[in-house]
């Protein structure tokens, strides 16, 4: 498969994947939210297990993504409380940004506006599924829980569902975008080739500063002859 990528000349050797693989994402809540956030990946479905965590009264979890091989070092979420050091910092920046107020401060204005029209341009993790339908159930799941409890669908700010375009005569594509309970009623497509992304943007949990959320993304790429370029390999363009 080619490549329109670039390859510095005194790069190392590429590892192979029997070397190395993405290991695991750790994720934080606030105290006492660890109902909804846990709810979220279950939705998704994830394998979740607690434990005590000895540095906090809240539990922390393992949530194995990859439910074939549940027990493997990798592809792994750890779920654990926020420390209040982090909770104290937090409470300073959002008082000197005006977070949360009628009068942010500009810079964070922006930024807020700016996230919610491109989500996908804010730090995010994105979990990949091999199949479109386990997808399309996770993403159904989700849309449920939202309209069965008001609690966890005030945390989910935004859901931007993208679906993939048929490029060349590849009507496949379009006819199973046609037939999807998601992706059917959509108008807009992903960013790259041969692929459906779907970005949401919530505040259950957080990568970093939990006052700015998170932003994950689903994805699902089409394979076979005429698709090996994907975002994942190539220029979006």
């Amino acid at each position: 498969m080619g490549s329109t990528g670039t390859t510095r000349a005194d790069a190392p050797a590429a590892l192979t994947s029997t070397t190395t693989s993405l290991g695991h994402l750790a994720l934080h809540f606030r105290p006492g939210e660890r109902a909804l956030a846990v709810r979220f990946f279950e939705l998704l479905g994830g394998r979740i297990q607690e434990f005590p965590n000895k540095f906090s009264d809240e539990p922390l979890y393992i949530i194995a993504m990859d439910s074939a091989e549940p027990d493997r070092a990798n592809n792994i979420i750890y779920l654990f409380a926020l420390k209040p050091a982090q909770m104290e910092l937090e409470a300073v920046i959002a008082e000197s940004l005006g977070a949360n107020t009628d009068e942010p401060h500009p810079v964070l204005r922006r930024f807020l506006e700016q996230r919610a029209q491109w989500p996908e341009s804010y730090l995010h993790f994105g979990l990949h599924f091999s199949e479109l339908d386990q997808l399309e159930a996770a993403v159904l799941r989700l849309q449920a829980e939202m309209a069965a409890n008001p609690e966890f669908a005030a945390r989910i700010q935004s859901m931007q569902v993208l679906k993939a375009r048929g490029e060349d005569g590849d009507t496949e594509i379009d006819e199973r975008m046609a037939a999807s309970p998601v992706f059917s009623q959509v108008e807009d497509f992903a960013y790259g080739r041969h692929g459906v992304q779907v970005h949401l943007r919530t505040d259950l949990f957080a990568t970093g500063l939990s006052l700015f959320g998170s932003v994950v993304e689903l994805d699902y790429v089409f394979t076979g002859p005429g698709r090996e370029r994907n975002a994942f390999n190539s220029l979006i363009s």
